[in-house]
């Protein structure tokens, strides 16, 4: 025959400590899953950071090499600009030699050449030689009425032979406009 027990079993009670611990074993699991968590998250974060650092580093590089390109062209730039400024002058300084030496060769008589022309700032001196002094004196008549020359002084005249010919060798000074 077959027996039932239908009396209640007595069961085994789990005591206070088993439960504490197996509640304290669950928290610490827990706690260390999202320690875990935190710290993966972490790790992705600073390796996007780091990430963000290195692409910044090498923009930086490449900018730097644009940087020093257009600090070259600036250079590049002001020294053609002095250049051109030393040109203009030049230009503009050309412009009064070139007048005034026009002027002179438009005002001397045949009769006159002259051998030296030296100038001091706005000062003037010839010296040369003339086939009369009628010729010299004209030659100062008509640098006077230039509207280039003014103050024009006789410094010298003195007559000399030159390949068997009587000249007179004279030095004046005049004063320059341009």
């Amino acid at each position: 025959m077959i027996r039932i027990n239908m009396l209640p079993h007595e069961r085994k009670k789990t005591s206070v400590v088993t439960i504490e611990l197996i509640a304290a074993g669950a928290l610490i699991f827990v706690v260390l899953v999202g320690v875990a968590i935190w710290t993966h998250y972490l790790d992705t974060v600073m390796d996007e950071k780091v990430a963000t650092i290195e692409r910044k580093e090498q923009q930086v590089q490449e900018l730097q090499i644009i940087i020093d390109q257009v600090l070259k062209y600036e250079e590049d730039v002001k020294r053609l600009e002095n250049k051109v400024n030393t040109i203009r002058d030049l230009k503009t300084n050309q412009r009064g030699p070139v007048l005034m030496l026009d002027e002179l060769n438009r005002r001397l008589p045949e009769e006159i050449w002259l051998t030296q022309l030296r100038t001091a700032g706005d000062l003037i001196s010839v010296r040369g030689f003339g086939l009369s002094q009628t010729s010299i004196g004209d030659f100062m008549s008509s640098l006077e009425s230039s509207p280039y020359f003014f103050d024009v002084r006789l410094k010298i005249v003195t007559l000399t032979v030159q390949e068997n010919r009587e000249v007179y060798e004279f030095e004046l000074d005049f004063r320059s406009r341009v």
